[in-house]
């Protein structure tokens, strides 16, 4: 009787040690930051669709006008590189902007979600790449004429 008694003690320990784990990395997933550029902020967190060459930023917009286009860089980081030359990569035509793809209009102090086309398909696997967004507060643009705000009743 004892040795059971300790066997599902020891599984309970077992399982609620796995448990916390999950916990810690659900809490980390949530996470989200947003670095400050001025009139915009770009969060941490991107997305790389499957089977694109594309890939998403979170952007906040801090100005009082609603945002029309964004033109920015994306880099590749090679977080282990230590040449300056192969540790950025510009993955992106900074000339050809951006796309809402969620948050139409992208109005004051909402955020939106923006795609970027990539001149190749992104790398997935690697664990010491990162990618961020480099935007100029000259590159972006604001509407003329502001859109009326959607009412509830209206689809």
């Amino acid at each position: 009787m004892p040795i059971k008694i300790t066997r599902i003690c020891m599984w309970v320990l077992i399982l609620s040690l796995f448990l916390r784990v999950d916990q810690a990395f659900a809490q980390a997933e949530e996470e989200e930051k947003f670095t400050t550029l001025g009139p915009i902020g770009i969060s941490n967190k991107y997305t790389l669709p499957e089977n694109r060459r594309t890939i998403i930023f979170r952007i906040k917009n801090y100005t009082s006008r609603s945002i029309n286009k964004i033109f920015g860089r994306v880099f590749l980081i090679r977080k282990n590189e230590t040449d300056p030359a192969k540790k950025f990569i510009l993955l992106n035509n900074p000339h050809k902007g951006g796309a809402i793809t969620k948050g139409r209009p992208h109005r004051p102090g909402t955020i939106s979600e923006w795609s970027f086309n990539l001149i190749e398909e992104p790398i997935r696997v690697l664990q010491d790449i990162d990618y961020t967004l480099q935007v100029h507060p000259r590159s972006i643009f604001y509407v003329n004429i502001e859109p009326p705000k959607a009412t509830e009743g209206t689809p």
